[in-house]
């Protein structure tokens, strides 16, 4: 071998990448970063999706869920088997009269909503055309009682007669319905001893409506003889509210044979549960939505629009008994 052609071998060996082979290289590697870029930016938008859609989902179903839990107690009174009243005025503190002459009126709805209700709904503030509820009842547990809320002078309290002879004396109106803290004289009334000195439960008598406030926030206010209080929230995101009423009739047994959003003031005492819709939506807009979109519940078609027709929304549904109203129906 000529000893010149040892350094041009060399030189061969240790040569670099070409120009091409540089370029080809960083395309591939650009093609490989575009594709890991498009699958991230797929794979984030997908887990907004579902974190939206969870959103909506637990909106939904806990106000469904609230108002499952609370308005199935409407009308429980405790002892009371038949009670009195048709006055239908939710946002009254009068307890001597207005109060004690609606017990029989444990559900009562306000249908479609003003913006600025008028009365008997007056101390409302809700979203315009949406529905609400007034409910009355008494606490599920008696003055005295472990864990029970301690007598309160803010509060009105309802005692029940439990004694046959005083009961059937005393009809329509066996009980005592009263505010404040008030003693034996007033909160008299007998148990099943009958002996006149053992006196019956006495429970605070809770006056709630349910509504969807301006903000789309499902709330309740609570009715105190000193007027209405602040607002409770329950579940935020909730856009609407639409309630039919389940009507029962004197020989139904309590199951109900229609539905009505606007029961009369005769079918009022027959209503022995309700037909709940929310409609839930997420706080930001969703790619997969359409740009406008109808929800039919109830009575009301929901027709969105606006700046706010992308974010993503689920109707939820369900029936709700008023157990107590519904057992004294199926007694007669």
């Amino acid at each position: 071998m000529h000893p010149t052609q040892t350094p041009l071998r060399a030189l061969r060996r240790e040569r670099g990448v070409t120009l091409i082979e540089l370029m080809v290289a960083l395309v591939i590697g650009l093609l490989l970063v575009v594709a890991m870029s498009a699958i991230f930016v797929g794979s984030s938008s997908a887990r907004r999706e579902v974190e939206m859609s969870a959103d909506v989902i637990e909106s939904g179903r806990y106000g469904v869920d609230v108002l499952t839990r609370e308005l199935s107690q409407a009308g429980f009174y405790g002892t009371l088997v038949t009670p009195p009243g048709t006055t239908n005025n939710p946002c009254s503190t009068t307890v001597a009269t207005h109060w004690k002459e609606s017990l029989s009126l444990h559900a009562i709805g306000l249908n479609n909503a003003l913006a600025a209700p008028l009365a008997p709904w007056a101390c409302l503030s809700p979203k315009a055309g949406t529905d609400a509820i007034f409910i009355q009842r008494s606490s599920t547990c008696a003055v005295g009682e472990a864990d029970c809320e301690a007598e309160n002078a803010t509060n009105a309290y309802l005692q029940v007669s439990e004694c046959g002879e005083e009961y059937s004396t005393l009809m329509p109106n066996p009980f005592k319905l009263a505010a404040g803290l008030a003693g034996t004289a007033t909160f008299n009334m007998q148990t099943k001893a009958c002996d006149g000195a053992t006196y019956a439960q006495k429970r605070k008598l809770i006056r709630r409506i349910y509504y969807v406030s301006t903000d789309d926030v499902l709330s309740y206010i609570d009715i105190l003889p000193g007027g209405a209080q602040a607002p409770v929230q329950l579940a935020e995101n909730i856009e609407q509210m639409q309630i039919e009423y389940g009507i029962a009739t004197a020989d139904s047994a309590g199951t109900p044979v229609s539905f009505s959003p606007t029961p009369t003031a005769g079918e009022l005492p027959f209503v022995v549960g309700a037909r709940v819709w929310l409609l839930a939506r997420s706080t930001v807009a969703s790619r997969n939505t359409a740009a406008a979109v109808t929800f039919n519940m109830s009575d009301t078609e929901v027709e969105i629009t606006g700046a706010t027709t992308n974010l993503k929304r689920r109707v939820y549904t369900t029936y709700i008994p008023f157990v107590t109203p519904k057992s004294r129906r199926e007694a007669s």
